[in-house]
């Protein structure tokens, strides 16, 4: 969500397991997921958020996608879901 300086605002989601994760653009999420089944590759938006080894596992194949609007948009994903990974 942005302010009315343009600022995106930092807000965080608490998954099943309890530990805190940033919530991530709607629309970004989107994206991911209708370019990654433009590439084959189903997401299954609970466990992207739910589990980060599923969550890594999904930003790694589309890092390595010939598709560059996938690599991009994974990239920034990434940064949302998982800054330690970076």
């Amino acid at each position: 969500m942005q302010s009315p300086t343009g600022e995106r605002s930092q807000s965080t989601a608490v998954c099943a397991d309890g530990l805190a994760m940033p919530a991530v653009d709607l629309l970004l999420e989107v994206d991911f997921k209708w370019l990654m089944a433009g590439q084959g590759c189903w997401i299954d938006p609970q466990r992207l958020h739910q589990e980060p080894g599923y969550a890594l596992d999904c930003v790694r194949i589309a890092i390595n996608s010939p598709c560059d609007a996938l690599r991009r948009c994974a990239r920034v994903l990434q940064a949302a879901l998982l800054p330690q990974a970076g």
